[in-house]
């Protein structure tokens, strides 16, 4: 079955080269110029993946995806957003923790396009415990529903902190490098990204919001990775 992707962008220019290339790669695509078609198009065309431009002319991408993560019928829809140069780097942060999974810079490289789609898709096909509901000290992770609970409390994290914490509990034990959870968890190739700093960010702030028993039980293994013991 061909998998559908939604890019959504104002720039006739980026939405043509989106379209041939993703079209070459061997996707459906389905093309959208504001805020009101993807509104329309994400539902309707059911997308297996959606390319957001973070300034369309009537819309804003990252406010598009909060909107999208609210509603059951499009929160699993994969997000990667679109940024220009003149991007600032905040609003990219703003967008992955409003629930985009990844982003891509313009000017758009064809090739890395491509891969960065394929690696967000082969990321949200892998095949997942439905039930599973994973438990570790005052911890309570519901796979299916995607929520956390700390000593019976709701805890929120982002979508990356949320697969990064599952990774951890069913490998609980294993020491973990950087570059297995850079491909594991964001579904990079190391060939094309292999910067642990993602990883440490995200860790750190795992720590925080899940507290001290977490946190106490996350070892760092300097030059190796880390491993939840």
């Amino acid at each position: 079955m061909t998998m559908k992707i939604l890019v959504a962008d104002d720039d006739p220019t980026i939405r043509l080269l989106a379209e041939k290339t993703l079209t070459r790669a061997g996707y459906s695509v389905v093309l959208c110029e504001s805020g009101q078609e993807i509104a329309e198009r994400v539902k309707s065309s059911a997308p297996d993946l959606a390319l957001i431009d973070v300034m369309l002319g009537d819309a804003d991408g990252v406010e598009i995806t909060r909107i999208m993560r609210a509603d059951p019928k499009t929160r699993s829809i994969p997000v990667v957003l679109i940024s220009g140069k003149r991007t600032d780097e905040e609003d990219l942060v703003f967008g992955l923790e409003g629930g985009a999974d990844d982003y891509l810079v313009k000017p758009l490289n064809p090739k890395f396009l491509a891969a960065k789609v394929a690696a967000v898709l082969r990321r949200f096909s892998m095949p997942a415990e439905l039930s599973e509901v994973l438990k570790y000290y005052s911890l309570t992770v519901d796979v299916s529903e995607r929520f956390v609970k700390v000593r019976g409390k709701d805890v929120k994290l982002t979508r990356k902190e949320f697969d990064l914490l599952s990774v951890f509990l069913r490998r609980r034990g294993k020491l973990l490098s950087p570059q297995y959870l850079l491909e594991t968890v964001w579904g990079y190739e190391p060939e094309t990204y292999n910067d642990p700093h993602t990883v440490q960010v995200h860790i750190s702030r795992l720590k925080k919001k899940l507290g001290k028993t977490f946190a106490g039980r996350l070892e760092n293994v300097i030059g190796s990775g880390y491993r939840l013991n």
